[in-house]
Parts: structure tokens; C-alpha cells; sequence
């Protein structure tokens, strides 16, 4: 009786810790398993297409040692912008955060390609809801500059262009396998940088702040570490963020686990933050 009283809590600890904001809404964040590229092609060369200005975002605790992974995008020589939930700063292990400039964690300790954080502005507005994060953004400050190879990306600031049915180019550090591993444990198949082309399928102009993808219709998907990942088009020739993956929604099983294979994933329109990142690095001149 005792042997089962003890496995009743241990799935109900499983479940709890993986709720999320909601019931079907979860966070792509470091401590779940539903947040890294699915089918997607790992990224062994940084080209024209938005991977230049891709990084691996590192919360670390008070020994440095990392507790999780994220992605994020280089706004300047000396910012990125990743998801707000990637840093949450009521976390008790919590006490910075590296940017690591590779393609993959197996050499993320090379002294040339990892640059100490600074400090995190997390959007004001950023909470969690029933309906799944709200104003998911936050940007992170570092300091070293940034190697060669690697560069900021133009962010898109028009609020009525409509990007419904175009075709994204999406990073991320996540999981590349569609399981319940544990990425707050060895970072299981986390860590490596993968590349997805996504269609944006879901509804770009009905809400002024996110869009969603859904993953019917799709074979590469989003899923755990590639929470704060940028989405890119290219205009010109040239990359455009123009969004940034916050969670995915779905039905989730008895002990949490929603797939990233089957539902949809959401993401914070870059557009209609424009002027808050512009505030941002303003504040920061001060």
C-alpha cells in the first residue's frame, strides 16, 4: 500500500511540474520537455538565412553551472532577445546567464565563443495565463562583443504586413526527439543547433501581439530549448525576425507531456514589440 501511496505522488509531481500556464498551454521553457527542433537539419554552417545571428541562451546558477537552455537572436553587438520565460527570476537556482556563440553545447566551453551576462529586461507585462503567455519577450544584455561569423538581425516593424502561408526559417537548441526527457538533466538530446523550415499556417493576423503554427501540415516542428528561438523570412535577400517561439498547445497525456508533433506552437510577433526593443536599447545608452 505504501509502495503505491508513494508512485500515486511521484506522478502527480510529474504532472503538476509540467503544467505550465494551463492546461494545454505550456511554456517551451528549460525545466519541461516541450520545448527543440523536430526533423529539422542541424546547423553546421551560420549562412544568410538567420543563422548568423542565432545563440544558445545558458541560465547558470550561482557555480556557473548551466540549469537549462533557451535560444535567442543578437539584436546588437551586445543584446539578444529570447523568450521571457527563459530567465525567471524568481527561480531560487537562478544567478545569471551565458551566451554561447556554437553550434553545438559539446564545445559551448571555449572561452572565444561564451560571453558573460549582464542583466535581463524582462517585458513588464509578461505573466502567465489560461489562455498561455502573455508579452513572452525579454532582452538580454553581455558583455565581449560578438566573433566573426556572427552578426545582429533586422527586426520587422511594420504592424500590417501579413505573413499568413509564407514559409520560416526557425532555430533552435531544443530537443530533436518528440519525448519526455528531462532537459534540466544533461540536457538529453538538447543542445545542438537545428534548423527548421515551418509554414506559418495557423492565424498571423487575428490576434496584433503572436501568431500560432500548427503543426498539421508541417514535418519540423518546435519543441523543448528552442523557447526564445528566432523566426526569420527573408526580404531582399537579407533575414527578418519577425517572430520569437514562446510555447506550444496541445492535449497532454496522464503525466503532462504534450507532443510537439501534434497540436500547435505560438510565437510573439516582433512587430508589435518594435518599439519596446527600441526603448530598451535606448535606456541602456543612459
Amino acid at each position: 500500500m505504501k509502495t503505491r501511496f508513494v508512485f500515486l505522488i511521484m506522478i502527480a509531481a510529474c504532472v503538476l511540474s509540467a503544467c505550465g500556464p494551463g492546461s494545454e498551454n505550456t511554456p517551451l521553457d528549460l525545466y519541461n520537455d516541450e520545448s527543440a527542433i523536430i526533423n529539422g537539419k542541424k546547423v553546421t554552417t551560420r549562412t544568410g538565412d538567420g543563422s548568423r545571428s542565432v545563440v544558445l541562451f545558458l541560465p547558470v546558477n550561482s557555480i556557473g553551472m548551466a540549469t537549462g537552455i533557451c535560444t535567442a537572436t543578437l539584436l546588437s553587438d551586445h543584446s539578444v532577445l529570447t523568450a521571457a520565460h527563459c530567465y525567471d527570476k524568481k527561480s531560487p537556482t537562478l544567478a545569471g546567464f551565458k551566451i554561447i556563440f556554437a553550434n553545438n553545447k559539446g564545445i559551448a566551453t571555449r572561452d572565444a565563443l561564451k560571453r558573460e551576462g549582464t542583466y535581463v529586461v524582462t517585458h513588464k507585462d509578461f505573466r502567465k495565463t489560461k489562455i498561455g503567455l502573455l508579452n513572452d519577450l525579454a532582452i538580454a544584455f553581455f558583455e565581449g562583443g560578438i566573433p566573426d561569423g556572427f552578426e545582429p538581425v533586422e527586426i520587422e516593424r511594420d504592424q500590417k504586413v501579413n505573413y499568413q502561408n509564407n514559409f520560416l526559417n526557425v532555430y533552435g537548441y531544443g530537443k530533436n526527439k518528440d519525448s519526455r526527457e528531462a532537459l534540466s538533466m544533461g540536457f538529453g538530446s538538447a543542445g545542438d543547433l537545428y534548423k527548421a523550415v515551418i509554414k506559418l499556417n495557423g492565424a498571423y493576423g487575428l490576434v496584433p501581439d503572436r501568431y500560432v503554427m500548427r503543426s498539421k501540415g508541417n514535418s519540423q516542428f518546435v519543441c523543448s530549448g528552442d523557447s526564445g528561438g528566432g523566426q526569420f523570412i527573408t526580404i531582399n535577400g537579407k533575414p527578418r525576425l519577425i517572430g520569437v517561439t514562446s510555447s506550444v498547445t496541445g492535449t497532454k497525456d496522464f503525466l503532462g507531456h504534450v507532443s510537439c508533433t501534434n497540436g500547435s506552437s505560438t510565437a510573439m510577433k516582433v512587430a508589435y514589440y518594435a518599439k519596446w526593443i527600441d526603448q530598451v536599447h535606448a535606456d541602456a545608452q543612459k
